[in-house]
């Protein structure tokens, strides 16, 4: 895939691949009108961030099943994954396509992945080796954020938002996002050539999309979220999600939707390695 000459697209391109690997806002007055009827009062930015933030999925650990569609390449591939995730601490995915395809773990500081079909191979790194390589700061949570339906990068404390009406959505804006600019050492965004945007739905207080635009390089990083269903003592979650970054060239995207999902079961997160295991070669 050639995305041109721009570090930064390669670097979302890169976490993006991470993720499948482990597998102007409009200021309007008045009150808007959802497509279910229900009226939009004009939120100040630090009320919607509250009820964001007040509405994210809450779990110890998530256990689910979902089917997976990876596109990369213009060419659409089906996979069943299996995910369990310990808050705050580790991923594990398994893919199978009636054999296993692939099992990886990642946490904050690790990746771990075993390929299971063809020449059997495996990655054992530290992220630190990742950022080194990107010349950039992957951060876990962001994985994390998206497997647990929760509005990834979003940065509840320290950036001051504009809010408006969308479409029959709540959105908030800004330009400088903490977590993004960790992954973003150059200044790159100094002069606002990255604009974020995050969808909330009226009805749940949930996101309901996020959008990462990188203006000077017409390339977007976009996560959507749908099918809200409740989880008891969770709150409610998305059963269906997707990810992609869109450039000029091309477009890599991940969905899933979920058959099933279970939380607050402490889970075990194998990851056996065998002598039949030769390293993998990441290029």
């Amino acid at each position: 895939m050639n995305f041109g000459s721009n570090s930064l697209v390669k670097k979302l391109c890169h976490i993006l691949i991470v993720f499948i690997v482990v597998f102007t806002v409009a200021s309007c007055g008045g009150k808007k009108v959802t497509v279910d009827g229900i009226k939009l009062r004009n939120y100040n930015w630090k009320e919607l961030v509250d009820s964001l933030k007040n509405n994210e999925f809450e779990y110890e650990w998530i256990r689910s099943k979902a089917s997976s569609k990876i596109v990369f390449k213009g060419e659409d591939n089906t996979v069943k994954a299996n995910l369990r995730i310990r808050k705050d601490s580790a991923s594990w995915v398994n893919l199978s396509k009636g054999i296993q395809i692939m099992t990886a773990v990642t946490s904050h500081d690790s990746i771990k992945v075993l390929k299971k079909i063809g020449d059997k191979e495996y990655y054992i790194d530290d992220f630190n080796t990742v950022n080194r390589f990107l010349n950039t700061e992957v951060d876990y949570s962001l994985l994390e954020d998206f497997f647990a339906g929760n509005a990834i990068g979003f940065d509840y404390d320290s950036v001051k938002y504009k809010s408006g009406i969308d479409d029959g959505l709540y959105v908030l804006s800004s330009d400088k996002i903490k977590k993004l600019d960790k992954m973003i050492k150059r200044g790159y965004n100094k002069h606002k050539e990255i604009l974020y945007r995050c969808w909330i739905n009226p009805g749940n207080y949930k996101c309901q999309k996020v959008r990462v635009d990188l203006l000077l390089d017409s390339a977007s990083l976009t996560v959507e979220y749908g099918d809200w269903q409740n989880i008891e003592g969770g709150g409610v979650f998305p059963f269906s999600s997707s990810i992609s970054l869109e450039t000029l060239n091309d477009t890599v995207q991940l969905d899933l939707e979920y058959s099933k999902v279970i939380i607050n079961e402490p889970q075990t997160m194998p990851f056996k390695l065998t002598d039949s295991y030769q390293p993998m070669t990441i290029k």
